[in-house]
């Protein structure tokens, strides 16, 4: 399953670079992240996300929106005055089509894979006895996937806004035998550099 999108991945890019023309630019914003679960009751943590993107317009009306984002997610908790931030990083690239609904907005649906870069839970408020940091990426999953749902508004020809949700659909945990799953609310700002269509 994890090969074949990435192989599906990597042919989808491949061949839509020759559609028509391309439109770069560079992507940041805010990301609302938690993990959920049946038995998970943790907070919001916030989060960010900055990188390039891409797009492919494949028709008038449906464009392929794609890139690679530094991506930081998580979730916290408390209890008893003890605090436990979980903090994830990944490198993600979503692959998402795009249909403009009208020429300022557009609706976008697609996957995303992630890529972990670090992993780790700190902890505060145990009065110095168990604070600090404990490195969790032999215990997470290298790899994450889900599915992004979102919505964009054209500013400017150069300037856009991009707003979403991300599930999660991959076990967090590396046994991969977890229902602990990401979830986000992000929201940012693209900037496309000249070229466009």
């Amino acid at each position: 399953m994890k090969k074949l999108f990435t192989i599906l991945t990597v042919v989808a890019l491949t061949t839509t670079v020759s559609f028509a023309q391309a439109q770069f630019g560079a992507t940041a914003g805010l990301n609302m992240a938690n993990i959920t679960g049946e038995d998970m009751e943790t907070d919001m943590k916030i989060g960010m996300h900055v990188g390039v993107s891409a797009a492919f317009e494949l028709s008038d009306a449906m464009t392929l929106k794609t890139g690679a984002l530094y991506s930081t997610k998580g979730a916290e908790d408390s209890e008893d005055g003890i605090k436990v931030s979980m903090n994830l990083s990944y490198i993600e690239i979503p692959l998402n089509l795009s249909f403009a609904i009208s020429d300022q907005m557009s609706l976008m649906v697609g996957p995303y894979i992630g890529l972990l870069m670090g992993a780790e839970a700190e902890i505060s408020g145990t009065g110095g006895l168990f604070d600090g940091t404990i490195d969790m990426k032999d215990d997470t999953n290298a790899m994450d996937f889900g599915v992004n749902l979102g919505a964009g508004f054209a500013v400017t020809e150069a300037i856009s806004i991009n707003a979403g949700y991300q599930m999660g659909l991959m076990p967090i945990d590396s046994e991969g035998d977890g229902d602990a799953k990401n979830s986000n609310i992000h929201i940012g700002l693209t900037y496309n550099f000249g070229g466009g269509y």
